[in-house]
């Protein structure tokens, strides 16, 4: 099976009756859902995928690299 280059998610934001922010993200590949209790939570979560997209982007061959 090829790797995906790309990361995707239904992103779901609502408001608490108190304020408080709550999230969910959905992979639409696989159907599973990360829920987040804040938006700290969710821009780390995001952050990191960010940065193991970036990681294995670097460890591709230099050809792909390219397309």
């Amino acid at each position: 099976m090829k790797k995906r280059d790309y990361q995707s998610y239904l992103l779901r934001i609502w408001c608490e009756a108190d304020g408080t922010l709550r999230a969910t993200l959905q992979n639409p590949h696989n159907g599973e859902q990360y829920a987040f209790a804040d938006s700290a939570d969710l821009l780390t979560y995001l952050a990191e995928q960010c940065e193991q997209l970036i990681d294995s982007a670097t460890t591709l061959p230099e050809q792909h690299l390219l397309l």
